[in-house]
């Protein structure tokens, strides 16, 4: 800093000595020099130079005595110039203007959040069959995950797809069976307002692998999806030693991996290939039916980016008490937004198929057709080909003794749970006229299935026409051919 002090000193004296006008040089030369900018200092001295030519050779000697001791100046400026440690923090500044009064929550939160508007909303969900009928008295540990509130909790906060135990103080599907406002920043406002928007792990699948049917949709297909067993063990007291509580898998079948139509299989007493009136997810998607080998099966339909709301929390209708929270789908909405009745079309051409297939099934005994005698109702049933055991069943009357299940559930006196279990019991068979007498191909096992998968499915194939008339057809073809 001395050096520099002392150069512009010495370059404002000669400066004002030889060129008393030219002030403007000496403050770009402090300027240049105190903000260590060399390159335009040297420039600031050349135009100096070029504009008092005449005085060069007076000058050489001043501008160049004075330009070596900036630049030793500056160079020793900088070499020595560090940062410090920070000072102390200043005074507070003064306060900003305030900004705009945000909007009331009451005014938005309100709009539905009212009494009035929740009693409403708990009135149309007293028409559904979540709320009406026994649902809660489904308290086992193989019903409760679906049809009661703690049962549907405890599935999801575990993870795992059958409660540990039954829950005989479990109530009925209510509001926050399904809901769970668990914030307000509504980032997600799906996941913030359901009790799960997580993807599925479906018991088809054998609760392996999870598929995402949409946020909504998922929430739904935790319950509305295939079932899974409802017996795991069974007792047989008369062998010796006894055969108690010994495992078994009730649900054998799923998923279908057989490399032909044609390979054989035994449809055995005890085993199911049950979907319990709960495949709408799998209909919906278009998945899980017994698909036919070499055969092309379309998926979607123009309704498969619905969410399952869309439909079944349509318009609410006072007058037959449907849409809203009823979860009945309100029909006339359906039909004003298409012009006419298109359901009750799909309805009779799918039902038509499912009979036909039934027929067909029946009459090569791989189904038994049922009348009531009281009510006309026609029902089918699939006939075992095998006992429990694997024991052939033959097609005329014999002494051989088939094994069959019973339910053996007993209540732990410790507990007062149920302990479930199946008893084996030994019997002629009485229906043997009703026999196939031979094993099953999965052609003929995928058809008797592919009939309970639209059967329960209860919608008559509405929630995927397109798929539902496939799986139905493809069923009729391949037994009328083989």
């Amino acid at each position: 800093m001395i050096y520099i002090n002392m150069s512009l000193i010495y370059v404002s004296y000669n400066i004002n000595k030889c060129h008393p006008q030219d002030n403007s040089l000496l403050y770009k030369l402090i300027y240049f020099c105190s903000s260590n900018n060399l390159h335009k200092l040297s420039a600031a001295l050349t135009e100096f130079i070029n504009k008092k030519s005449k005085s060069m050779k007076s000058l050489q000697k001043l501008f160049f005595t004075a330009g070596m001791m900036i630049t030793a100046g500056c160079l020793i400026l900088s070499s020595c110039t560090k940062d410090g440690p920070q000072g102390p923090e200043g005074a507070q500044g003064p306060k900003g203007q305030d900004g705009t009064n945000g909007k009331d929550a009451n005014s938005s939160c309100l709009v539905c959040h009212t009494t009035t508007n929740f009693d409403t909303k708990l009135a149309e969900y007293k028409f559904s069959k979540h709320f009406k009928g026994t649902t809660s008295s489904r308290n086992t540990k193989f019903c409760t995950r679906c049809h009661t509130h703690e049962g549907f909790q405890w599935v999801l906060g575990s993870g795992l797809f059958t409660p540990a135990n039954d829950m005989p103080a479990a109530n009925r599907i209510n509001c926050s069976t399904c809901h769970a406002h668990s914030g307000f920043n509504f980032v997600d406002t799906i996941a913030d307002i359901l009790s799960t928007t997580s993807p599925v792990y479906l018991n088809y699948n054998k609760n392996l692998t999870a598929t995402d049917f949409g946020q909504i949709n998922n929430l739904c297909v935790t319950c509305h999806q295939i079932r899974g067993a409802t017996a795991l063990v069974y007792s047989d007291t008369t062998l010796t030693p006894d055969v108690l509580n010994k495992s078994f898998d009730q649900l054998p079948y799923f998923p279908f991996a057989n490399a032909s139509d044609n390979d054989t299989v035994q449809y055995r007493v005890g085993r199911s290939f049950s979907v319990h009136d709960g495949n709408q997810s799998n209909l919906f998607a278009g998945i899980n039916a017994y698909e036919y080998k070499g055969k092309t099966y379309t998926r979607t339909w123009k309704h498969s980016e619905f969410s399952c709301t869309d439909c079944h929390m349509n318009t609410y209708n006072p007058a037959d008490s449907t849409g809203g929270h009823t979860l009945k789908v309100n029909e006339a909405a359906c039909t004003a937004c298409h012009g006419s009745d298109k359901i009750s079309p799909i309805r009779a051409l799918i039902d038509a198929k499912r009979v036909e297939l039934a027929e067909l099934l029946t009459a090569r005994k791989v189904f038994k057709k049922t009348v009531n005698a009281t009510t006309g109702a026609v029902s089918y049933s699939a006939q075992p080909t095998h006992d429990f055991n694997g024991k052939l069943y033959g097609t005329a009357t014999s002494s051989e003794l088939y094994a069959t299940n019973v339910t053996n559930n007993t209540v732990s006196p410790t507990t007062g749970l149920v302990v479930y279990g199946i008893m084996l019991k030994y019997a002629k068979d009485s229906d043997f006229a009703n026999r196939i007498g031979r094993v099953w191909k999965y052609g003929e096992m995928g058809a008797a299935y592919n009939y309970a998968y639209i059967n329960s499915e209860l919608s008559l194939g509405v929630h995927n026409p397109t798929y539902a008339l496939q799986v139905l057809q493809n069923s009729i073809d391949w037994v009328t051919a083989n």
